[in-house]
């Protein structure tokens, strides 16, 4: 009897260390939660913006804390996208995404900085309603930065949105001479490369003409969002560092397309020359040339034949990988690889004209005319 009632005892002690271990181990269990939990909203369902309320709350974007049903914190992110280009194999990928700070869980923006956002860094036209999709998204990042398996959860919205065009200074990146050479220490038009999407990435066209670096132009680059950060050579000809002696622009004398990106500490340099190629020439790309004039630093093509209803193309180097259209704004943009995007430049008068190209001023800005 006596042994019957130990192994009843060690039964049931048994039975109890398996729940036991069950419940632990259920509290330990990731169960994902759904959209809905988030409440994911916004405080307005339509804005325009104006310069008057540049400084003025215009959107408020709230959500409550996912709850992944463990002990585990996640991250948040808003994704801001044309809803055209969120359906499809590549849906969500041209976004922008606003990461969110650790344990907020609102993001407020005033009027120049979501003009910003929308006309900048979004494209959309100024001046007129188009409908954003906002997208909030949770997910659980692992500190040793491997992908986590648990999938992120997902919240959208529409709202619609009137920007306005602003007068933009981009930051920028300052071409400082180096040796003997001399340049503006202020921001100068021909000295500059832009952040036209106010990200890491900056981009213009310099024509540096002395031969006064090892193989080319020896300069630095100084940030306007922070003059103590100077970029120069990082160990090769396409890297930069912030301690590295002169950069050397090669060849020169040239004029270049240049790409920076201060985050990966990269630059490239791509030699060019432009030319006209439309309706009026058969879609040539060399018959047409543009002169690029260093006074004015602009290319210039004088008695240009063009014709009402034809259209045409700024191509480069003999082909459309660097080249330039215009957006449905009739502003100029980058129409070359990879994005190949743009509408050709319309022609609206029969006649000889003198057609300019002025890339001086850097990303953002590029402009054309036709006189």
């Amino acid at each position: 009897m006596k042994q019957l009632s130990i192994q009843i005892i060690y039964t049931l002690l048994l039975i109890s260390l398996f729940f036991g271990c069950k419940k632990e181990e259920s509290t330990n269990i990731v169960m994902p939660p759904n959209a809905g939990s988030l409440a994911f909203k916004s405080s307005v369902a339509s804005v325009v913006l104006t310069s008057a309320n540049d400084a003025v709350q215009v959107a408020t974007f709230s959500f409550k804390a996912a709850n992944f049903g463990a002990s585990v914190i996640p991250t948040y992110s808003l994704e801001f996208d044309v809803p055209a280009d969120t359906v499809g194999a590549n849906a969500w990928a041209n976004a922008v995404i606003v990461k969110l700070t650790a344990g907020t869980f609102e993001k407020a923006y005033l009027g120049a900085d979501f003009n910003s956002l929308l006309a900048n860094q979004l494209l959309l036209p100024t001046g007129v309603i188009s409908t954003v999709v906002v997208r909030l998204k949770a997910e659980v990042t692992q500190n040793t930065g491997t992908a986590s398996t648990i999938k992120p959860i997902y919240s959208s919205l529409t709202m619609t949105v009137n920007p306005y065009k602003a007068t933009i200074e981009y930051p920028a990146l300052m071409v400082k001479g180096g040796n003997s050479w001399k340049t503006p220490t202020a921001r100068t038009n021909g000295f500059v490369l832009t952040s036209a999407k106010f990200n890491s990435k900056y981009e213009g066209y310099l024509n540096l003409p002395n031969a006064d670096g090892y193989g080319g132009d020896a300069f630095q680059l100084v940030s306007t969002k922070d003059a103590s950060k100077v970029y120069g050579w990082g160990g090769t000809s396409t890297t930069m560092s912030l301690t590295g002696g002169n950069l050397y622009l090669t060849p020169a004398p040239a004029y270049m397309k240049v790409n920076a990106d201060v985050d990966a500490l990269t630059i490239t340099y791509t030699p060019v020359k432009f030319f006209i190629s439309g309706d009026d020439n058969a879609w040539s790309t060399s018959s047409t040339p543009l002169i690029y004039n260093a006074a004015t630093g602009k290319w210039v093509a004088a008695n240009v034949s063009l014709t009402a209803g034809k259209t045409f193309v700024f191509t480069c180097n003999g082909g459309y990988d660097i080249s330039y259209k215009v957006d449905a704004n009739g502003a100029l943009v980058y129409a070359g690889a990879p994005t190949w995007g743009g509408i050709n430049i319309p022609v609206t008068k029969t006649g000889i004209f003198t057609v300019t190209l002025d890339l001086s001023a850097g990303d953002g800005n590029y402009t054309y005319s036709i006189k």
